[in-house]
């Protein structure tokens, strides 16, 4: 599952929260701000995506 920056996710360990980073070659890391604090997972940890925000079109970037 390949997981966004921005993207509002629910791992395997409960924690639910907004990505705020992604980094990693081999295996993606995530930085996710919850309510209590920040958490470090993996992304092949997520267990959903709870929301991801809506893309702009490329005319609405302008």
């Amino acid at each position: 599952m390949i997981v966004l920056k921005g993207d509002i996710v629910r791992t395997s360990s409960g924690v639910t929260g907004e990505v705020t980073d992604v980094w990693g070659v081999a295996r993606a890391w995530l930085r996710i701000q919850s309510g209590v604090g920040i958490h470090y997972a993996l992304e092949t940890d997520v267990a959903e995506i709870v929301k991801r925000p809506k893309r702009k079109s490329p005319r609405e970037r302008r």
